[in-house]
C-alpha cells in the first residue's frame, strides 16, 4: 500500500525531518508532530519498559504514570483509569501473542472474539465518543518500547487504508528514534550518577562497556579491587609489576574473575574477605555510538563494603569456590553439614548416582580422598576467611 497523494508524502517527510529535533521531551514532541502533520488529534503516548532503559525487565506490562496526552480531556482520562485500564486490549497481558510486534493494530483486531471484556471496553469508547482506536506499537529489536493510541470520533470515522500505511511507517521511525532518546537520557543519567560518586562517596563505582570491560572506576573501587586481588588471587596468579601499576588493570582482572557469577547470580554477589563483606551490584543502561548506528547495553557496577558476615556467608567465596561449579559447590557445602549422599540427592532433586559423580569430581579438583578430608579442608578455608 502506498499513499495516494503528494500531500500525504509531504506530511510524512516533514514529520521525519523534525523528529530528531527534540529527544529531551520525546513523547510530547512526537504527539505534537503527529497532531501538526496528520489528521490524528486525540492521542496518548504510554512508555513501556523504558523508565530507566532497563530493557531486560521481567515484566512486559510495566505501565508507568508517564502517560502523555494531546486533545483528550482530563475527564476522559479519569474515566479510562476508573473504567477501562484493566480492560485495555493493548496492554501486553491482554494483547494476543500474534499481535505483540505488529506496528499498527486496530481495536477490533485486538479483541479476537466477543466477550464481556471486549463489550465493556467498546462501550467505554462509544460513551467517550471515540469508538475508533488504533495504536502504533513501538517495537525495536523485539522490545516493546511504547504505545501511541489514536482515537477518532464517530464523526471522524475509521482510518483509511492510506492512513494505516502512513502509521506503519511512522511506527518504525518513531521506535528507532525513541531508542536513541532513551539512550541519550539514560546515558546522561548514568554519567551524572557516576561523576557524582567518582570522588565524593565511600563506595566503589565503575562503568563497564557492552563487553563488561572497565571503562572508568573511582578510587574506592580501585582500593576494594586491590584488597580482593591481594586476598584471593595474588598468590595463585600474580600480575606483573608493570601491569599491576596500570590504573584499571587490577580492577579489570577482578571483574573478569567475577563476570560469570554476576550473570548467574542475578547481577548481585557477595564476597567475604577477612572480616569484611564486599557486595557487588550491577545495573544496565543503553548506550549508542557517535553515529547512532549501533545500540548496546553498558553497565554501572557498585561495590559496597560492610564488616558483618553471616554464618551462611562464611564460605561465600574462596579459592576453593573458584575451583568448583555451582552444583559442585552446593554439594560440597551439604557434605560439610554432614548430609549423606541420599539426603543430598533428595535436597538437590538429582539422582544418587549423579550425586556420587559430583562428589568424585569434587575430590579430584580439591585433591582430597574422602568426606572427612573434604570437611576438614572446608573448615580450614572458612577460618582463613577471617
Amino acid at each position: 500500500m502506498q499513499p495516494s497523494s503528494i500531500k500525504e508524502v509531504s506530511a510524512l517527510l516533514n514529520f521525519l525531518y523534525e523528529l530528531p529535533n527534540d529527544y529531551t521531551n520525546y513523547p510530547d514532541h512526537v504527539l505534537e508532530l503527529i497532531d501538526r502533520y496528520f489528521p490524528f488529534h486525540k492521542l496518548t503516548f504510554i512508555p513501556l519498559n523504558s523508565s530507566f532503559a532497563t530493557l531486560n525487565s521481567s515484566n512486559p506490562d510495566t505501565w508507568f504514570n508517564e502517560i502523555r496526552t494531546r486533545g483528550l480531556s482530563e475527564q476522559l482520562l479519569e474515566q479510562y483509569y476508573t473504567r477501562a485500564v484493566d480492560l485495555d486490549p493493548f496492554r501486553a497481558r491482554n494483547l494476543p501473542a500474534q499481535l505483540r510486534f505488529r506496528p499498527v493494530i486496530q481495536v477490533e483486531e485486538a479483541f479476537p472474539e466477543k466477550n464481556s471484556r471486549s463489550v465493556r471496553y467498546h462501550s467505554f469508547l462509544r460513551d467517550a465518543n471515540v469508538p475508533y482506536q488504533t495504536i502504533l506499537n513501538l517495537v525495536y529489536d523485539k522490545v516493546r518500547l511504547g504505545v501511541i493510541s489514536i482515537y477518532r470520533s464517530e464523526e471522524e470515522g475509521p482510518l483509511s487504508r492510506d492512513e494505516i500505511w502512513i502509521l506503519e511507517e511512522l511506527s518504525r521511525f518513531i521506535a528507532q528514534h525513541y531508542m536513541i532518546a532513551i539512550s541519550q537520557t539514560s546515558r546522561h543519567l548514568a554519567e551524572e550518577l557516576f561523576n557524582s560518586c567518582y570522588q565524593n562517596v565511600d563506595f566503589g563505582a565503575m562503568i563497564l562497556d557492552n563487553k563488561r570491560d572497565v571503562v572508568q572506576a573511582n578510587d574506592c573501587a580501585q582500593k576494594y579491587c586491590d584488597i580482593i586481588y591481594n586476598a584471593l588471587f595474588r598468590e595463585c596468579d600474580p600480575l606483573s609489576d608493570e601491569s599491576a601499576s596500570e590504573n584499571l588493570h587490577t580492577v579489570q582482572y577482578v571483574m573478569t574473575q567475577f563476570q560469570e557469577r554476576l550473570v548467574t547470580d542475578n547481577e548481585h554477589i557477595t564476597i567475604p574477605i577477612d572480616n569484611a563483606l564486599f557486595e557487588f551490584r550491577i545495573n544496565s543502561f543503553i548506550s549508542i555510538d557517535e553515529n547512532f548506528s549501533k545500540i548496546s547495553l553498558n553497565y554501572l557496577l557498585f561495590i559496597f563494603q560492610s564488616s558483618y558476615i553471616s554464618e551462611s556467608e562464611k564460605l561465600g567465596y574462596s579459592r576453593i569456590r573458584q575451583k568448583l561449579t555451582d552444583r559442585e559447590w552446593e554439594i560440597a557445602k551439604l557434605i560439610a553439614q554432614g548430609l549423606t549422599n541420599a539426603k543430598i540427592a533428595e535436597q538437590t532433586f538429582i539422582s544418587l548416582n549423579t550425586v556420587k559423580t559430583h562428589i568424585q569430581h569434587i575430590y579430584e579438583k580439591l585433591n582430597v580422598q574422602n568426606r572427612v578430608s573434604l570437611m576438614q579442608l572446608l573448615s580450614e578455608e572458612s577460618k582463613s576467611q577471617y
